[in-house]
Parts: C-alpha cells; sequence; structure tokens
C-alpha cells in the first residue's frame, strides 16, 4: 500500500537535495510514470522495449522530468511481456 507514491516522493526528495535518481516503472499501470508527468501513451520507447532487446538505456531513459531524478518509463505492453519472456534464451 503506498509502495509507488512511496517511491516517488522519497525518490523526489533525494533529487531535490542534489542525489542523482533513477526510477524505473515495472508496473504496467504506469503510475509512477504518469505520477511524474510522462504520458506513457506518448514515449516511443520503454521499459518493455529495453527488455526484449529493442532498445538501449539512452533510447528510453527520459532525462529530468525532475532535476536530479531520471524515469524509465513502462507500457501497457509489459503485461503481455512476461508470457513472451518466460521462453526467453538465458532466462533461469
Amino acid at each position: 500500500v503506498g509502495k509507488t507514491t512511496s517511491a516517488v516522493n522519497l525518490s523526489a526528495a533525494l533529487a531535490r537535495f542534489g542525489c542523482k535518481v533513477l526510477l524505473i516503472d515495472m508496473d504496467p499501470q504506469g503510475n509512477m510514470t504518469s505520477g511524474l508527468g510522462i504520458d506513457k501513451d506518448e514515449v516511443e520507447k520503454n521499459i518493455y522495449d529495453l527488455m526484449i532487446g529493442q532498445a538501449g538505456v539512452d533510447e528510453v531513459l527520459q532525462k529530468e522530468a525532475i532535476e536530479n531524478l531520471d524515469v524509465i518509463p513502462t507500457s501497457i505492453d509489459l503485461s503481455a511481456g512476461e508470457m513472451e519472456l518466460i521462453g526467453a534464451e538465458g532466462n533461469f
């Protein structure tokens, strides 16, 4: 209860004090992504693309959503990704 809200607020506070922070949204709902003002439907590449090897970190990283706070956004595609990744090579 309140995990996303706590993560966003703690990250924003650390960023405000000058710490470099990276938030990675792994929830297909995308509340963290949206909560930081990023429209997840407008993002071209996201964590799902990174996980399946279709994008690199530099392509998915949303630089400084807030000063010192970067985000790797999510997508609803991540919900179907679990089934896709089960058969992926190197899965353990």
